[in-house]
C-alpha cells in the first residue's frame, strides 16, 4: 500500500488547479489521479471563458467569488506560463452578452444594478455597463451586427483562454513542483480508517492518505455515498460547434460566440437535461447556429466543421460545492461548473482551506449541507 499526504481524485480542471495549489504550498507528497477517457471529460469540452459577468444573481456569495476569481486571472496566467512554459492564450479583451430587443437589454440593466450593489457591499467593484447598439458595434469593429441586436452587457475585465492548454499547463506545473500525476487510474472506494487516515482503493492498487480531495465530477457521487453524503449535483448537457478557420475579426468574446487564437469561431449556449448522454443533436446545432447568425450574419457563410457535447456538473443554485464530509474532516469534495473561471481560486483559497491554512469567509457558503436543511 502506497502512503501519500494528499490524494486528489479527478485530474480535470478543478482537480488539477487544486493539486497545483497544494504543491505551491509545499503540501508534501501529492498524487493526482485521472481516470481519463472514456470518462465524462467536461474539461476537454468547455467554452474557455474567464468570466464573472452574469454570475451570482440572487446569490451574493457566488457573485463575490466570481468577481474575485476574475481579478486573479491575469496574474494566474502569467504565473502558469512561468511555472510550466505553456501559454494558455489568455486574451484579456473583455466580454459581452448580446441582447435581442429592448426588453432583453433592460433586463440586463436591472441585473447589472443588482450585482453592482451586491459587490459594493463587500468592497468589490462590478465594472459592467450596458451598451446600446452603436456602442456594441464599436467594440466588435470587424463584425456586422444582425438587425435584431439592440445592444449588450459588457465589461473590459474578463476574457477567454484555450481550455486544453490551461489543463495541460496546470498538470505540467503540478508535476514540475514535485506532484505525481497518475493517468488511467480510477478510484473505486474511499474508506476512513480508525487511526484517522483514509484508504483509497483504485484500479491499480491502494493508497493510505492523510487527506483526500474528491474532484471527479459526476463520479464523485458514488465515492461519497458510502460515507453518508448525498452530493447535490445533476448533469446538464451543453453542445458546442466550431467553424473552419477565418481571419481574426472578433477580439471580444461573447457568451455564445467567440473566435479562438487559431481563427475558428466557437458557438454554444445550449442547456439540456439528458443524464450523461453526450451525443450532439441536429436540433440543438440548428438552434445555436440560427442564433449565432442572428447576432453576426457573416457566420452563415462559414462551414461548420466540428461539434461535440459535454456534461456540466450543476448544483441546484449554480454555485460550487466546497465541502468536508461530516465526521471525516480530512475528506473534501469539490463539485462545480465554471472550472475555468474559478481556477485561480481553486489554486489559492481552496488549496489553503484544504491545508487548514486559512478559510475565506465566503467558502462556508458553498457547503453541500446548504441543500439539506
Amino acid at each position: 500500500m502506497k502512503t501519500v499526504d494528499i490524494l486528489v481524485i479527478g485530474g480535470g480542471l478543478s482537480g488539477a488547479a487544486t493539486a497545483l495549489g497544494l504543491m505551491r504550498r509545499a503540501a508534501g507528497r501529492v498524487i493526482l489521479l485521472d481516470e481519463q477517457l472514456p470518462s465524462q471529460r467536461l474539461s476537454r469540452g468547455n467554452f474557455g471563458l474567464t468570466w464573472f459577468m452574469c454570475k451570482g444573481i440572487g446569490n451574493p456569495a457566488y457573485a463575490r467569488w466570481c468577481r474575485m476569481a476574475a481579478q486573479q486571472w491575469p496574474g494566474f496566467a502569467a504565473q502558469l506560463k512561468e511555472e510550466s512554459g505553456y501559454d494558455v492564450e489568455l486574451e484579456w479583451t473583455g466580454g459581452a452578452v448580446h441582447a435581442f430587443g429592448e426588453a432583453e437589454l433592460q433586463g440586463y440593466a436591472d441585473s447589472v444594478a443588482s450585482l453592482t450593489a451586491t459587490c459594493a457591499e463587500a468592497g468589490l467593484d462590478y465594472p459592467v455597463r450596458i451598451l446600446n447598439r452603436s456602442e456594441f458595434a464599436d467594440i466588435v469593429p470587424g463584425m456586422t451586427l444582425g438587425d435584431e441586436v439592440s445592444g449588450a452587457m459588457y465589461t473590459e475585465e474578463q476574457g477567454h483562454v484555450n481550455p486544453l492548454k490551461l489543463l495541460a499547463a496546470m498538470r505540467c506545473a503540478f508535476q514540475r513542483k514535485g506532484g505525481e500525476y497518475r493517468g488511467d487510474e480510477s478510484a473505486r472506494q474511499v474508506v476512513p480508517q480508525k487511526n484517522g487516515t483514509v484508504k483509497v482503493t483504485t484500479t491499480r492498487g491502494e493508497y493510505l492518505c492523510e487527506k483526500v480531495v474528491i474532484a471527479s465530477g459526476h463520479g464523485s457521487t458514488r465515492l461519497v455515498a458510502p460515507l453518508g453524503e448525498k452530493l447535490s449535483i445533476y448533469p446538464q448537457r451543453g453542445q458546442l460547434m466550431v467553424t473552419e478557420r477565418h481571419k481574426r475579426l472578433l477580439r471580444v468574446p461573447l457568451l455564445s460566440v467567440r473566435q479562438t487564437a487559431d481563427g475558428t469561431f466557437m458557438i454554444g449556449l445550449s442547456s439540456e437535461d439528458t443524464a450523461l448522454d453526450t451525443r450532439v443533436t441536429p436540433e440543438a446545432m440548428q438552434s445555436q447556429a440560427q442564433n449565432a447568425i442572428r447576432l453576426f450574419p457573416m457566420l452563415g457563410k462559414l462551414n461548420w466543421v466540428r461539434s461535440w457535447g459535454a456534461i456540466r456538473v450543476m448544483t441546484p443554485d449554480g454555485a460550487p460545492i466546497y465541502s468536508r464530509i461530516p465526521g471525516h474532516e480530512n475528506i473534501t469534495v469539490l463539485a462545480l461548473h465554471s472550472a475555468v473561471s474559478l481556477a485561480p481560486l481553486q489554486a489559492s483559497d481552496i488549496a489553503a482551506w484544504i491545508l487548514d491554512e486559512g478559510e475565506h469567509d465566503i467558502i462556508s457558503h458553498f457547503s453541500n449541507g446548504r441543500f439539506h436543511v
